[in-house]
């Protein structure tokens, strides 16, 4: 259930500072993988961010509930691994071969992937203008990918970006009816740690952990994973949750196709990122459908606001 509605104003700057920061991330995720291995990036970030989050839970008013139970254990690594070992350890392996602002592109198909796994799995409705937001979305993927078909590197890169959007959907998708403690910050903190975790154990089994020699990473490099860290994992986190209860979904979804607009721009800006007008065709047809697939899914049929549960907009670095 959402909570009250807060001032315009508070929502604007919550909104303001998740479209600044999420939008960011792409750009700190791009520095760091030059100087630490991607799957040990994420690993580390999550594992070190769920306790934090865990930690102030308890802080603020213990477990009440007690210690959550094995049910509510499995769930959350679950969710962890589609949320964390793909939503953010394949975007950062993937973004050591394409450019940061293509992948928020690539993500801000999200929502369209939410309302398709919905829709097949939940067998939640689908209403007339989200199908043409996916087909748009879909059409957007094609323009961006088909100048990769022959580069491999390109290529494995994308499908890297790609299944970190349906590892977040899907793992969204399943948190909707997963036994998981009711307290959406222990949750929160239970997937990352439980991510992590995995995230971790597959750095090992890749040998990332053997790759990083924290004196070969550079003043940059850790300054990137500080701010993913504390700004884009612990801070944006509440923030997030803050504005699921206080806004509606409509406008909170904005972000999935703010972020890429923002991405795009500092990649540009700061890394001399290529933009070729192929991607801003694709961005844009991507925008607009995520767009009607936002618009169509957060009013319900009787044109009251849905019912929002945090799980239900997916959570990014």
């Amino acid at each position: 259930m959402t909570g009250p509605r807060a001032s315009g104003l508070k929502v604007a700057a919550a909104l303001g500072s998740i479209y600044i920061v999420w939008g960011t991330t792409y750009l700190a995720i791009r520095v760091a993988v030059e100087t630490i291995p991607p799957f040990f990036l994420a690993g580390m970030i999550f594992t070190l961010a769920g306790p934090v989050l865990v930690g102030i839970v308890v802080a603020r008013g213990g477990l009440p509930d007690g210690i959550p139970p094995l049910r509510q254990w499995i769930s959350a690594v679950i969710v962890g691994i589609g949320m964390v070992t793909f939503g953010n350890g394949a975007l950062m392996w993937g973004e050591q071969y394409v450019s940061s602002g293509v992948a928020a592109i690539v993500v801000a198909t999200v929502p369209g992937w939410l309302a398709l796994f919905a829709r097949l799995f939940l067998d939640e409705s689908l209403r007339w203008p989200a199908l043409i937001g996916l087909g748009l979305g879909f059409a957007g993927l094609v323009i961006l990918v088909a100048p990769s078909a022959g580069r491999v590197g390109d290529l494995a890169g994308l499908t890297a970006v790609l299944l970190t959007a349906t590892g977040w959907a899907a793992a969204s998708v399943y948190s909707k009816r997963a036994p998981l403690p009711a307290n959406p910050f222990l949750s929160a903190g239970l997937q990352m740690f439980c991510g992590g975790v995995v995230t971790l154990a597959l750095a090992v089994a890749t040998g990332d952990v053997g790759r990083f020699h924290p004196g070969h990473v550079s003043p940059q490099g850790w300054l990137a994973f500080l701010y993913l860290l504390l700004v884009g994992a612990i801070f944006a986190l509440g923030i997030f949750q803050w504005l699921v209860r206080n806004a509606p979904l409509s406008v909170v979804g904005t972000y999935a196709y703010v972020n890429p607009i923002v991405a795009v721009a500092l990649g540009a800006l700061l890394l001399g990122e290529r933009i070729t007008a192929r991607t801003l065709i694709a961005g844009a047809v991507i925008v607009v459908g995520v767009a009607l697939v936002l618009a169509a899914q957060a009013i319900s049929p009787a044109g009251e606001e849905a019912p929002v549960r945090p799980e239900q907009v997916p959570e990014q670095v």
